[in-house]
């Protein structure tokens, strides 16, 4: 996608929409913490001068997004969802079928390579980002899509959670910008992220009428799906850095905040698409199921 950078209503209502769908029993916070924080979402083109891979947040007010950075995060989600689904289903487990996972990481890669994100057609059975499947036709596609849109929800929660860095005067740039401040902000937002999604679920439940272990495992899922997708684009700069902690740290912080009672399906299933990523990639980051620690 080409053209102009653009902070129209259609994609503040698009931000809106992607936020409610996401966290509804929230409305009434988001539509506080929007109009408290001057919130301005910009949406940039690929080929920006910026860099490939833009989602960040500055000025006490605005975060920029592009369609890469959404794409990516779409086809990450359904990755790690047929990674851990071609294990499961698997009758053979030294012999698993990893075809699809593989050729879904490579157009991963792809969409980050290319000029333009969508330059090169989604692998087959993949919509286009933000459109669900018939939840009886593709009952799987279905829940990789609003897994994923749970996913970029999670990640633009995170640079929400920047301004208000920003507005609060809590931001590292306060505390002498060191390498340690950036980071501990970095630990910040994306505690801010995680309990944004999930300190509300039992309301949402209560509101539905629906199962609440099962909404609260598809938001857990959504989490660690959004941190599948991080790891894919850090590959090799899975280390710490001067500005970001190592993707392990981060993901060993957020099943921190999920507690000892997370729920272990949707740990197991996290932990099945990071193990079977480390069979292209052995020294990726890990979630280890069953062990409380949450590390590798």
């Amino acid at each position: 996608m080409t053209g102009e950078v653009r902070q129209d209503e259609m994609v503040q209502q698009a931000i809106r929409n992607l936020f409610l769908g996401s966290v509804p029993e929230r409305d009434d916070e988001l539509s506080s913490l929007w109009g408290h924080l001057d919130l301005v979402f910009r949406f940039l083109p690929d080929d920006h001068e910026d860099g490939r891979l833009i989602m960040d947040a500055g000025s006490y007010r605005y975060i920029r997004f592009n369609h890469r950075v959404v794409r990516s995060f779409w086809i990450g989600a359904f990755a790690a969802w047929e990674g851990s689904r071609a294990v499961a289903e698997s009758k053979d487990f030294p012999a698993v079928d990893l075809t699809r996972f593989q050729e879904l990481v490579a157009a991963f890669e792809t969409a980050v390579q290319n000029d333009q994100s969508d330059e090169a057609p989604l692998p087959t059975g993949v919509p286009e980002p933000g459109t669900l499947p018939d939840k009886d036709r593709d009952p799987q596609g279905r829940a990789a899509s609003e897994l994923s849109i749970i996913a970029v929800a999670w990640a633009l929660l995170h640079e929400v959670r920047h301004i208000r860095h920003q507005r609060e005067g809590t931001s590292a740039s306060v505390h002498g910008d060191t390498r340690e401040a950036r980071q501990h902000e970095e630990f910040s937002c994306d505690e801010f992220a995680t309990r944004f999604i999930l300190e509300h679920a039992q309301r949402y439940s209560d509101e539905s009428g629906y199962d609440p272990v099962l909404v609260r495992r598809k938001r857990e899922m959504s989490i660690y799906f959004a941190l599948f997708a991080l790891t894919l684009l850090a590959k090799d700069s899975w280390a710490a850095s001067d500005t970001h902690p190592s993707v392990q740290d981060r993901i060993d912080a957020v099943c921190g905040l999920m507690g000892n009672d997370r729920d272990e399906l949707a740990e197991a299933i996290a932990h099945t698409a990071f193990a079977t990523l480390r069979t292209l990639w052995p020294s990726a980051p890990m979630i280890v199921a069953g062990e409380r620690s949450c590390v590798s």
